[in-house]
């Protein structure tokens, strides 16, 4: 019995200092909660995006998330000669256990309206760095799930879902850019595709429909190689090759691709209207994509 009043004696002597510890790490944490500049992080993270994309954003309000978060609603993208975009919600937070252990992370969520026949469209991500400059190496991964092309890539894709993953590394500079530098991966699927009214030459392809359409790209700096392309559908089959070299800010990344198209039973009769003799079931058109990324030419 006396043996056991010592140790809980002890104790109590002991859980003095460790109190005042807990104490002292919560009341740093809820200070800096409480003063952390959101404002600065709102307007920052905005003045980036638009750097980095090209794309100017609106939000109709924007709030204080948890713990270190900021979060938009009603977001409107635009950008001149692209449709305009609308995001029900966006995003950004500081995961605070990262910090602990020497990393600067910051985590993104984008969320499309949910009109779209699987739902409400996903956009997320997680960059990664030694500093809150955003300078030296970067990692950046993330993931698009279900998101209604017909949304963002009009007028010429009218139907399509798509999903991606990325993991891409680059050196952020001092002057604000990104040089990449580093290895990359990027992996896409797009599901019901329904392509209409592109441009080609001095006319346009006709409609063009495809089940499902796989593209990976390996990155070695700023040089991807297509290492898979391939699609099938009603119209025929697609495959590619080709090199995309990667560019800050990406609209200015340039292409160049090229496609051929085993035309299928209904092209025959869609193709009509085209600068090309008709083409039988089984033969295949090669299609060659360039120029850059916000202005891409494709011609037979």
């Amino acid at each position: 019995m006396m043996e056991r009043l010592a140790w809980l004696k002890a104790f109590e002597v002991r859980k003095e200092p460790l109190l005042w510890a807990l104490g002292g790490i919560a009341s740093f944490v809820g200070f800096f909660l409480l003063t952390f500049p959101y404002g600065s992080l709102e307007s920052r993270t905005l003045s980036e995006i638009r750097q980095a994309t090209g794309w100017d954003i609106r939000a109709s309000e924007w709030s204080r998330g948890f713990p270190v978060a900021v979060e938009w609603n009603s977001v409107s993208l635009t950008r001149p000669g692209a449709p305009l975009i609308q995001l029900e919600s966006m995003r950004l937070s500081i995961p605070l256990l990262v910090q602990l252990f020497g990393q600067r992370s910051v985590e993104a969520s984008m969320r499309f309206p949910g009109n779209s026949p699987a739902g409400a469209g996903r956009l997320s991500g997680v960059v990664t760095g030694s500093s809150w400059t955003f300078q030296g190496p970067m990692t950046l991964t993330g993931r698009a799930h279900q998101i209604d092309l017909a949304q963002v890539v009009r007028p010429y894709v009218t139907r399509g879902l798509f999903d991606a993953t990325v993991a891409q590394r680059w050196v952020g500079t001092s002057s604000g850019g990104i040089e990449f530098k580093g290895d990359g991966t990027w992996k896409t699927e797009i599901k019901d595709l329904l392509l209409e009214h592109v441009p080609v030459g001095s006319g346009t392809l006709p409609t063009l429909a495809f089940s499902r359409i796989t593209l990976a790209l390996t990155c070695r700096d700023a040089l991807c190689d297509v290492s898979e392309f391939k699609g099938d559908g009603p119209d025929g089959s697609v495959t590619g090759q080709g090199r995309v070299a990667l560019r800050y800010p990406l609209q200015l990344s340039s292409l160049d691709l090229t496609f051929t198209v085993v035309t299928g039973s209904g092209w025959a009769q869609k193709s009509a209207g085209l600068p090309i003799p008709p083409l039988p079931p089984g033969t295949p058109l090669t299609l060659k994509l360039v120029g850059s990324v916000a202005n891409p030419r494709l011609s037979v």
